[in-house]
C-alpha cells in the first residue's frame, strides 16, 4: 500500500478504536438505544449537509431506499446496539477484540451466499484460528467489576451478534447496492438507520435522559467523537480505502482497531486487558493474515 493509504488506514483505525471509549462515556448517561440514536443522527447530519453543499442528489427509486433501509438495519442499527449493550458488561478494549470477529464472520457468510467468494483453504484455516482467538479472549479473562463472569459472556455474545450483522450487511451491500456510489449508499443508509433508531428509542425507552446536558464536556465527546468522527467521517475513509486498496488491505483495520481501543481505555479509563486477552488477539491477527493470503506458507498454498 502507498504511504497515503497507510495514513488513511491508521486514521480509520484510530477513529473506530476511540469509538469504544466514547461508547463507554455515553453509557454513563444514556441507555444503549438513545446512545446509538445520537451516534446515527450526528453521523447522518454532517453527510446530508455535505451532499446539500455539493448539490449531490440521492436516488428517488423505491428500490434504492428499501435497499439502504435493510443495509441501515444490518450495518448500523443492529450492530451498534449490540455493541453498546455488550459494553454494559465488558470494557472497550475487550469489546474491540471480540469485534475483530467481524472479518471471520464475513468470510463464512460470504462463502455461503456469494459464489465469487468461495471458502478457500487459507480462508478456512484463517477463520478457525481467528475464531479460536476470539474464544480465548472471551473465556480466559479476569473478573469483571461485578465479579459475575456470566455478564462477561453476555456482553461478548452481544458483540458477536454485532459481527454477524456486519457480515450479512457486507453481502447485502455487494448484492443490492453495487450499482450506487459509496456516498449515496452511506448517506441513504444513515438516514434510514437514524429514523429507525429514534423511532425504536421512543417506543422502547421513552424520551431520552437529559442528564448529559449538565455535563457538556461528555456531551461534546459523544456527539463529536461517536457521531461526527466515528460515523460521519469514518464511512468516507472506509470507502476510500476500499476503492483504492481493496477489501483484503482494508481488513487490516480489524487488527489495528483493538490496539488503539486498548491504549485509550488504559490511559483514559484505567482499564487494562489481560495476557490471555492479548494472546487471543494475537491469534486473531494471525488468522486474519492467513485468511487474506499474507501468511500462505502456514497453509502450504
Amino acid at each position: 500500500m502507498s504511504s497515503r493509504s497507510w495514513f488513511l488506514l491508521f486514521s480509520l483505525a484510530f477513529i473506530w478504536g476511540a469509538s469504544f471509549y466514547f461508547i463507554e462515556i455515553g453509557l454513563i448517561y444514556l441507555d444503549p438505544f438513545w446512545l446509538v440514536s445520537i451516534r446515527l443522527l450526528f453521523g447522518a447530519l454532517p453527510l446530508v449537509l455535505w451532499l446539500f453543499l455539493r448539490k449531490i442528489k440521492l436516488p428517488i427509486k423505491l428500490r434504492f431506499w428499501t435497499s439502504v433501509m435493510v443495509m441501515g438495519v444490518l450495518n448500523n442499527f443492529l450492530p451498534f446496539n449490540f455493541i453498546a449493550f455488550g459494553q454494559l458488561h465488558v470494557t472497550g478494549g475487550m469489546a474491540s477484540i471480540v469485534n475483530a470477529n467481524t472479518a471471520f464472520m464475513g468470510v463464512i457468510v460470504s462463502g455461503l451466499f456469494l459464489a465469487t467468494e468461495p471458502a478457500t483453504w487459507n480462508r478456512v484455516v484463517g477463520v478457525i484460528i481467528g475464531v479460536a482467538g476470539v474464544a480465548i479472549a472471551i473465556g480466559v479473562t479476569s473478573e469483571l467489576p461485578t465479579g459475575d463472569a456470566s455478564y462477561l459472556l453476555l456482553g461478548s455474545l452481544a458483540i458477536i451478534l454485532a459481527t454477524i450483522a456486519y457480515a450479512f450487511a457486507g453481502v447485502w451491500g455487494k448484492v443490492k447496492l453495487a450499482e450506487y456510489s459509496p456516498t449515496q449508499s452511506a448517506v441513504g443508509m444513515l438516514i434510514c438507520s437514524s429514523f429507525i433508531s429514534v423511532l425504536c428509542s421512543f417506543l422502547i425507552s421513552g424520551p431520552p435522559s437529559m442528564v448529559m446536558v449538565s455535563h457538556p464536556f461528555d456531551l461534546i465527546q459523544v456527539v463529536l467523537g461517536l457521531g461526527v468522527l466515528g460515523t460521519a467521517l469514518a464511512y468516507p475513509l472506509y470507502f476510500k480505502i476500499l476503492e483504492v486498496e481493496g477489501s483484503s488491505n482494508l481488513m487490516l483495520v480489524t487488527i489495528i482497531v483493538p490496539v488503539f481501543a486498548i491504549i485509550l481505555d488504559g490511559i483514559l479509563l484505567n482499564q487494562f486487558v489481560t495476557g490471555s486477552d492479548l494472546f487471543g488477539f494475537a491469534l486473531i491477527a494471525i488468522g486474519l493474515f492467513i485468511m487474506d493470503g499474507r501468511l500462505k506458507w502456514l497453509t502450504g498454498n
